[in-house]
């Protein structure tokens, strides 16, 4: 987005959001267009138009980024729709796991965690599978949900970094 179409929209918000203390001078003005300047032009004016729309206090950039991310991201399957998909696989787990394990989404393996998991899953009982494993699979998908929700709102400068140092303390 350039500075012009920017300040564009700044002229608008400070119509509707008429507080000297929004974006009150050109140092905050400046720190607002870095944290968007890599936006598409189009989704920043529709996450600010989402915004203005649906909340009656002026904006933060954790506000707007917010509505960025509800307008780009990509939908992910609610938990219960994935937990379908994992008892699917279990069925064929007992001896195939890696491969029922591959054909799952990204999200869905994060909360599995490893081709191992299904596969000691395919061998319990259907009540402790359906309970408790089912339990611990929703809570885990739900938190990875959230954290990949949290990681595409910030900017892909931020993403790389944080995911090799992720993988690190992982690694051990």
């Amino acid at each position: 987005m350039t500075r012009d179409e920017f300040r564009t929209i700044v002229k608008g918000l400070k119509a509707i959001y008429a507080d000297p203390k929004f974006i009150p001078d050109k140092d905050a003005f400046e720190l607002w267009f870095v944290l968007f300047a890599n936006t598409d032009y189009a989704v920043f004016q529709a996450a600010v138009q989402k915004y203005i729309l649906t909340s009656k206090q002026y904006p933060t950039p954790a506000d707007i980024n917010e509505k960025i991310a509800e307008l780009t991201a990509p939908q992910a399957v609610n938990a219960e729709e994935a937990w379908q998909m994992v008892v699917k696989a279990l069925r064929n787990s007992t001896y195939g796991a890696e491969e029922e394990f591959v054909k799952l989404p990204e999200t869905v393996q994060r909360a599995i965690a490893t081709p191992d998991n299904l596969r000691n899953m395919a061998s319990m009982p259907s009540d402790t599978v359906h309970s408790v494993e089912k339990s611990h699979f929703f809570r885990v998908y739900r938190a990875e949900c959230e954290q990949k929700k949290q990681n595409a709102m910030l900017p892909e400068s931020l993403r790389v970094p944080l995911a090799t140092q992720n993988q690190k303390l992982l690694d051990g």
